[in-house]
């Protein structure tokens, strides 16, 4: 899919006063100004993401009341339940509020549900079999925002329900005991864009705020929440939330807690030791081998490896999860391959469409939203991948456009049997007889927006080779850790000459480029080989720093190129 260059643009009184403010270069200024930092205040907040900073979490609508019920239920040795999804989110979630609950005595069980056997959400004959072991109180983590029904018909259980959640909440709320949720529309905690893992931290923090006040640490280990950071900043990652504000602080002293980490389970799950830990060891080693427990495998193992401290019980959990990943990669290939190949026939048939809908009844679901991902970054189109079990499909959707799934889904919802999700992002149950029409319905809602196909590609700035130098290098790793809502930087040099080119691996090119005298060596991996004849180009790229075997060098991460 072709990209589309855009060239954010940067009002020069507004770079000029922050040079002054700061006494920084107009470089970094811009850098800074089109992540939104505009004045010292927002420099101080970037630049230094303390936990000080973190909003009071007893803003959080339904927390207090929560809090007041957890420690009745701890009080009185009631059996606890925290039921979480089986996805990275719903995992870390999990593990942080089972591991504090147990750390301060608390009567308490984990529970994921199996994604094949009892779907997404709350399965209501699991929470019948719990109740009948005499279990009183439900904590749902990253699921439950639209569990009504479910809720409704476990009231005959005389169970409670506490609901902590992250999804777009519906009109009609379920009837739980309580509800944390910070997209609630009364709730007052200013920042929305927490994941799960967010969530639950808040309420572990009030939680043990409230203990603390009733004395109820005066003969026990009070527990250093900051310990719990870890999984907050892999749950934050993994669901791919904005690094902004409250998630900047939370995954900034979530990566030092991951070097530290004394969770035997994380160790083993983390590829190669490190002295810095980047969102990038998240996104491609950490957070795909706990998703694949929750795809392919049982999402409770994953809990369990994150929990334990037994190491014969954490060597064989580990050895799951890689076998997990594995078999979660090859399924994950197989259908993108099926799911490419219906795609192209939809678009030879109508090259205009604005939406893709793929359906099989062979897909495996525990890899549906990797595969919409996928597809949404080949073709541009918002996407549903759909699979069915017994006449039912379940499904995932993702656009990479400025759309809101869940928006265009109420407008569907006449053909769902249940939505729910982020803006971005979203899951669907449907009859499978329904599919033809939800796809008619989602091409028409989808078709009328106004937006590009092609892949946007945001760039920070134009700079000359002149420019490129270890200062620019160090004015960036200070903006770390970058992600969605804090991109990487990215920059665009014009009428650049290619003095040399090498492939490499038959699937990468090295290249050496000069500008006005200035040579520099770049890497493009996963070339677009009928570009390398070009010689003339304006090249859109990162920075990065090579260190391989003692080198302090600066190369070029090609990410596209053009004609000059």
């Amino acid at each position: 899919m072709k990209k589309k260059w855009h060239l954010k643009e940067v009002d020069s009184l507004t770079i000029e006063k922050l040079n002054s403010d700061l006494n920084i270069t107009s470089l970094f200024s811009r850098l800074l100004i089109n992540r939104g930092i505009l004045c010292q205040k927002d420099a101080k907040d970037f630049f230094l993401p303390t936990l000080e900073k973190l909003p009071n979490p007893n803003l959080m609508y339904g927390i207090k009341k929560s809090v007041d019920r957890i420690i009745q239920a701890v009080n009185k040795n009631e059996k606890i339940v925290v039921y979480g999804d089986f996805d990275c989110d719903g995992i870390t979630s999990t593990a942080i509020l089972y591991s504090f609950l147990y750390s301060i005595g608390a009567n308490v069980k984990a529970y994921n549900p199996d994604r094949l056997e009892e779907g997404y959400g709350i399965n209501f004959e699991s929470i019948e079999k719990l109740a009948s072991q005499g279990y009183k109180l439900f904590i749902t983590t990253d699921c439950g925002i639209s569990e009504n029904q479910v809720i409704e018909d476990s009231k005959k259980f005389k169970v409670d329900f506490i609901i902590t959640d992250h999804h777009t909440a519906p009109e009609n709320l379920p009837d739980a005991y309580s509800i944390i949720n910070p997209k609630l529309e009364y709730c007052k905690y200013p920042f929305k864009e927490i994941c799960a893992a967010g969530v639950v931290f808040n309420l572990i923090v009030s939680l043990r705020s409230s203990l603390r006040d009733v004395g109820f640490f005066k003969n026990r280990i009070e527990p250093n929440l900051a310990r719990y950071l870890d999984l907050v900043s892999i749950g934050t990652v993994a669901d791919s939330m904005p690094i902004i504000g409250v998630n900047r602080i939370f995954v900034f002293n979530g990566l030092k807690e991951i070097k530290n980490t004394l969770r035997k389970g994380l160790k083993h799950l983390i590829s190669k030791k490190k002295d810095k830990f980047s969102i990038r060891d998240i996104s491609f080693d950490i957070a795909p081998k706990i998703n694949a427990a929750g795809r392919v495998g049982k999402a409770s193992n994953a809990v369990s490896l994150l929990t334990s401290d037994d190491d014969n019980e954490v060597e064989h959990l580990a050895g799951i999860l890689q076998s997990n990943n594995q078999i979660r990669q090859q399924i994950q290939e197989k259908v993108f391959n099926e799911a490419e190949k219906i795609a192209e026939i939809k678009l030879q048939k109508n090259s205009d469409k604005s939406s893709l809908v793929l359906f099989s009844q062979d897909w495996h679901p525990g890899v549906l939203g990797i595969i919409a991902s996928r597809i949404v970054k080949k073709y541009g189109l918002p996407c549903a991948i759909l699979s069915s079990k017994d006449s039912i499909a379940k499904g995932s959707l993702r656009t990479a456009n400025e759309l809101n799934l869940y928006t265009v889904l109420e407008q569907c919802s006449n053909t769902l049997i249940q939505f729910g999700g982020h803006s971005a992002a979203a899951g669907v149950t449907i009859y499978e007889d329904k599919i033809p029409e939800f796809e008619d319905r989602f091409e028409s809602i989808i078709s009328n927006y106004d937006f590009d196909a092609g892949e946007p590609l945001e760039i920070d700035s134009i700079v000359k080779f002149s420019e490129i130098n270890m200062s620019l290098i160090s004015d960036i790793e200070k903006m770390e850790p970058f992600g969605k809502g804090n991109p990487y930087p990215i920059f665009i040099s014009k009428n650049v000459k290619i003095e040399s080119k090498k492939v490499l691996k038959d699937k990468h090119l090295e290249m050496y480029l000069s500008q006005d005298n200035c040579k520099i060596r770049a890497i493009w991996f996963n070339f677009n080989k009928s570009n390398i004849d070009i010689e003339n180009i304006d090249v859109v790229f990162t920075l990065q720093r090579d260190t391989f075997r003692g080198n302090n060098n600066i190369n070029l991460n090609i990410i596209d190129i053009e004609y000059s």
